[in-house]
């Protein structure tokens, strides 16, 4: 195990981080550019059950992304997350961000005896009506990624800890309309591409700015995306301060 690339070294390692690198024998994806910082987190999901299958459908369609998560939660990283251009996330987010993509089947037709997902929820904000969880592994390593990413952990990675989707006190699932331009912080790909990466968004937040345990906030995460189009947390934003 190692630390995440940066700008062509090893950023140090984080204790509830699992990642291999393309130093450790990972496929690298050819950069489409360079650069020099970072400031937007995308969170994508794959349609597909296993890190091998995801990597093979990125090459056949011609896209690329910095790390892949597998469903028991360790990262493999495919191009550095500062220096390195990849293809993920459309014309207006490849350059600005390093992306994700969280191995899921997404689609309940899709799963199989045996794999590890094995939870689906009714989401009228999901293609198809119906979303495959992800696995409470996969939730957990993404908040610790969210966590490491907006704490300015390495040069050139400057995330900050903003949250687009949150309006009004409700998680949008769905198109964002300032991620039509570039918009730093935490994004999921519905802000701006396909229906997915949000319900990953919405439990990192539950983790991070609301202080909720891993159980706690798998659930409430569960609870608040299902059978609506947007999930209501404001009960859970902070109290202002008395004057």
């Amino acid at each position: 195990m190692s630390g995440f690339i940066v700008r062509g070294g090893p950023a140090p390692e984080v204790a509830d981080l699992a990642v291999r690198t393309f130093a450790d024998g990972e496929v690298r994806f050819a950069s489409k550019g360079r650069r020099t910082r970072v400031t937007e987190l995308v969170i994508h999901e794959t349609v597909t059950r296993s890190v091998e299958s995801t990597l093979s459908v990125l090459r056949k369609c011609g896209l690329s992304v910095h790390l892949v998560l597998g469903p028991d939660g360790q990262f493999t990283q495919h191009g550095d997350l500062t220096s390195d251009v990849l293809w993920r996330a459309g014309p207006v987010h490849n350059e600005p961000s390093f992306g994700v993509e969280v191995v899921n089947p997404y689609y309940p037709r899709l799963l199989r005896k045996g794999l590890p997902w094995e939870r689906t929820i009714k989401a009228p904000w999901a293609h198809e009506g119906q979303y495959v969880l992800p696995t409470p592994a996969q939730a957990e390593a993404v908040a610790a990624l969210v966590r490491w990413a907006t704490s300015a952990p390495a040069p050139g990675i400057e995330v900050p800890r903003r949250w687009p989707g949150l309006r009004a006190g409700s998680f949008q699932f769905g198109p964002v309309a300032e991620a039509q331009k570039p918009l730093p912080g935490v994004l999921a790909h519905h802000y701006f591409g396909h229906a997915d990466g949000a319900w990953l968004v919405l439990y990192a937040w539950l983790r991070i700015e609301a202080g909720l345990t891993p159980d706690v906030a798998f659930e409430e995460a569960v609870k608040r995306t299902t059978g609506v189009c947007r999930a209501d947390v404001r009960d859970l934003l902070p109290t202002p301060a008395a004057a």
